[in-house]
């Protein structure tokens, strides 16, 4: 079966904060897995989000992490146009241990996805190789 395509994929991103100069947003949804965005360290909450554009059928979610990893966050979705206000969550873990995360969802429709850490897995902030969203 053919893997579903990444949504987020060269697509704009927001995020709380940056560590600095080539740790934007962006860099999480640039399909190469050397580069990645990364929070100003030691700092709870934050968060990243990805603007898919339009609505869109959304069934997943994939969060590759760098050594800065959530232990507590959850995935939130919204289908406001403009700067997203209304999230609705759609997962969450409090035992995120690193690595890969691929997580299924029922598919729902959304125009903003959301990774929004509550507690770090580190001393250091919150770091994303690559944040992935598959849909139809």
């Amino acid at each position: 079966m053919p893997e579903a395509p990444n949504l987020a994929l060269n697509k704009s991103a927001v995020s709380s904060t940056d560590e600095g100069v080539g740790f934007e947003a962006g860099k999480a949804l640039d399909g190469n897995q050397i580069t990645r965005w990364a929070s100003r360290e030691g700092n709870d909450p934050e968060w990243i989000y990805v603007d898919l554009g339009s609505v869109q059928q959304i069934t997943g979610v994939k969060l590759r992490w760098e050594v800065a990893y959530a232990k507590r966050y959850k995935i939130e979705i919204s289908t406001d146009s403009g700067s997203p206000e209304h999230w609705q969550e759609v997962y969450s873990t409090a035992s995120g241990n690193g690595g890969l995360d691929e997580i299924p969802l029922a598919p729902q429709a959304a125009r903003y996805v959301r990774m929004y850490g509550i507690e770090r897995g580190t001393p250091y902030g919150y770091s994303l190789y690559e944040f992935e969203i598959t849909g139809q």
